[in-house]
């Protein structure tokens, strides 16, 4: 009996245990090989983008029906499998997308990716977690990379301050988290998921203590979001970050992080619905706004991406606060859009260069759809998605939020979070006008990868075409999300 429960275990973890394994392998061949020709050419994002080529690999082959393993402090469901999914896809696109940059901030070391896989590596572990223990592990596994990753270029005093910031505050929040954690435990007697969804929490019987701890808990993944008002780090270490770390920012965590709130929401506390109810429906919105107007009076494409990752993280804090299904259909939708829609807009950021200097000023943008039309139109297509412009995708996730809203009874939100929509589509329309409207200093063209082009086309095209193929993947999401509901 032991002997099968220790194979379930494992095929459970497998695509950890491969990562982690893989790590071991690149770390010494990393640390060994010094200043050689292997790192200067950068063989080892090629090796880590093998290495989340096999992880994901092995995730899709595996047993995709709900499990649990490691004694049940480890999950695997359909939600999970397509939340891992979603993460080790987009971080192979950012690590592709990547490497002109690299190439001209001469970040060719081979920390660089590794600290990008042991971050993914706690994603991962965040994800499977059926134990607040565990989540803590993945947690802190991938702030601490993120944390060395945000001020990896050492001569830039922006990249130090945002690496300070993040840290600094990133610890503060994972202490009110383990705060939190520790509160629950003390009244319920246990961190399990599954144990505190069989009734150890009894909504007739709620203290101020188990609100404290809920509300300390739900803070602490809201810094991890971004949230306001808990997002005054995003737009300076979105600023300050090499460019490339800034669009693994904007995408992967977020996603991990949504997964992993999901579950301590609908799993977790989702017996307790009405004490974490207004909260997060009233964070959702004000981050709306906060992003919306936050983002007017931006100048730098990167702050004001931080502005926007804000606003649209705040729509699916909207859909998740009701507590439904179709709430959490809506936010597995947003959340696909918008990681392909970022990965589309990162692309562009990332190719913006001129004379060896990445240009991040809206303000560069100018005339750009004479001297570079192609990448003017795909840029055009993905804001027009983020603003919510039909027929476009990002206009089908904002409809199946509100539409989520809508149906729980309270339209009036629905009502403010369009004009929320309506007034972040000032920012969008106002990068699209410098670039069709306003003449440039000095024209020039974009030079990149093939593979930079390739994914910048398709990211547009799945924003074009995904009102086609719109029912069968609601469809799908639908089928996703009844794993966590059962």
């Amino acid at each position: 009996m032991n002997s099968i429960l220790n194979i379930l275990d494992i095929s459970i973890a497998f695509p950890e245990i491969f990562l982690s394994l893989w790590l071991l392998v690149l770390i010494p061949l990393g640390v060994y090989s010094g200043g050689s020709k292997l790192n200067r050419q950068s063989y080892f994002s090629i090796f880590s983008i093998f290495g989340l080529l096999g992880t994901l690999l092995i995730l899709l082959m595996g047993d995709h029906r709900a499990s649990l393993g490691f004694y049940d402090l480890v999950v695997t469901d359909r939600l999970v499998v397509y939340l891992k999914s979603l993460i080790l896809f987009s971080a192979i696109i950012v690590l592709i997308i990547s490497e002109k940059y690299r190439s001209i901030e001469n970040l060719y070391i081979f920390e660089y990716p590794l600290l990008i896989l042991f971050s993914i590596l706690g994603m991962l572990v965040m994800l499977s977690s059926n134990d607040f223990i565990t989540l803590y592990l993945g947690l802190e596994l991938q702030s601490l990379s993120l944390y060395v990753l945000a001020s990896t270029k050492k001569d830039s005093l922006k990249s130090s301050e945002a690496g300070l910031k993040y840290f600094i505050l990133g610890a503060l929040a994972s202490g009110f988290f383990l705060f939190g954690v520790s509160l629950l435990f003390g009244i319920t007697g246990t961190t399990s998921f599954t144990l505190l969804s069989f009734n150890y929490l009894n909504p007739n019987e709620i203290s101020l203590l188990l609100i404290f701890s809920v509300v300390l808990i739900i803070s602490s993944m809201a810094f991890k979001l971004s949230i306001a008002p808990f997002h005054m780090w995003t737009p300076d270490v979105y600023e300050g970050a090499p460019t490339s770390i800034t669009a693994f920012f904007a995408i992967v965590p977020k996603i991990a992080a949504i997964g992993v709130l999901m579950r301590i929401l609908y799993i977790a506390l989702g017996d307790v619905h009405t004490i974490w109810f207004q909260l997060v429906f009233a964070l959702g919105l004000l981050s709306i706004f906060v992003g919306a107007f936050g983002a007017l009076f931006q100048k730098n494409i990167k702050r004001l991406m931080a502005y926007s990752a804000i606003s649209n993280v705040g729509y699916i804090f909207l859909a998740l606060s009701l507590g439904s299904q179709l709430g959490l259909e809506a936010s597995l939708i947003y959340i696909t859009v918008y990681s392909i829609s970022a990965i589309g807009v990162f692309t562009f950021i990332l190719s913006m260069e001129k004379d060896k200097i990445m240009l991040d000023n809206i303000s560069s943008f100018a005339g750009l759809s004479k001297s570079n039309p192609f990448y003017s139109v795909c840029l055009a297509i993905l804001l027009l998605s983020m603003a919510g412009l039909p027929p476009l995708a990002g206009f089908i996730a904002k409809f199946y939020v509100f539409k989520a809203v809508v149906v729980s009874g309270y339209i009036w939100v629905a009502v403010i979070g369009i004009i929320g929509s309506v007034i972040s589509a000032y920012y969008y329309l106002n990068i699209i006008k410098v670039m069709y409207l306003e003449e440039p200093e000095e024209s020039f063209v974009i030079e990149s990868k093939a593979s930079m082009k390739i994914i910048l086309l398709l990211s547009t095209l799945f924003i074009l075409t995904f009102i086609i193929f719109a029912d069968s993947f609601i469809n799908f999401m639908t089928y996703i999300s009844r794993a966590i509901i059962l």
